[in-house]
């Protein structure tokens, strides 16, 4: 599944704050320079402002069904104060979407771009995308961009320990599942 780069920018920062809770301002500042957010530069009390809606974002990939996932989403639209505009920065340079003022700090602005971009999933019929490992105990968010939007793991590894513990499960009963 293809998404657009800069509407869902705030989605893949959505997935690094919840996969990466207590990060140190210079990974922060990484991670949203690498999703050329304008300004990244940011402090540790732009983390520590972070911390609390990374648990909300959390909420999101866990919610079971779109219509909850959507609740969630617009629920931290509104926490966040989230306005778009169409923002250039200079002359000759296209206009895009800001959801918060520049002039905002950084938390106010991350907020805002991870809800706008977990709502863009969400608008785009792609919220049930928005998904954490299914492997027990690993917990990691991801956005499934597979064609048929069928993954259920985070990575390979965690594919592969499910399947292999199934195998010797099925191996270990005949066949025939614990109860049966």
């Amino acid at each position: 599944m293809q998404f657009n780069t800069y509407t869902v920018a705030g989605a893949h920062i959505a997935v690094w704050l919840v996969n990466h809770p207590e990060p140190d301002a210079a990974a922060l500042a990484a991670e949203l320079h690498r999703r050329e957010v304008h300004e990244p530069g940011g402090t540790t009390a732009d983390v520590a402002a972070l911390s609390p809606w990374t648990a909300r974002l959390r909420e999101v990939f866990e919610a079971p069904a779109d219509a909850g996932k959507a609740r969630l989403a617009d629920t931290l639209l509104v926490a966040a104060d989230c306005r778009p505009r169409l923002v250039s920065h200079g002359p000759g340079k296209p206009y895009h979407f800001h959801y918060a003022p520049v002039v905002t700090g950084l938390a106010a602005r991350v907020r805002a771009l991870t809800a706008a971009g977990l709502a863009h999933v969400i608008d785009g019929g792609a919220g049930a995308r928005l998904r954490v490992c299914d492997r027990t105990g690993c917990g990691v968010a991801f956005i499934d961009t597979s064609r048929n939007g069928r993954r259920h793991f985070c990575c390979v590894r965690c594919a592969n320990q499910v399947n292999v513990a199934n195998h010797r499960q099925r191996r270990r009963y005949g066949g025939l599942s614990p109860a049966g």
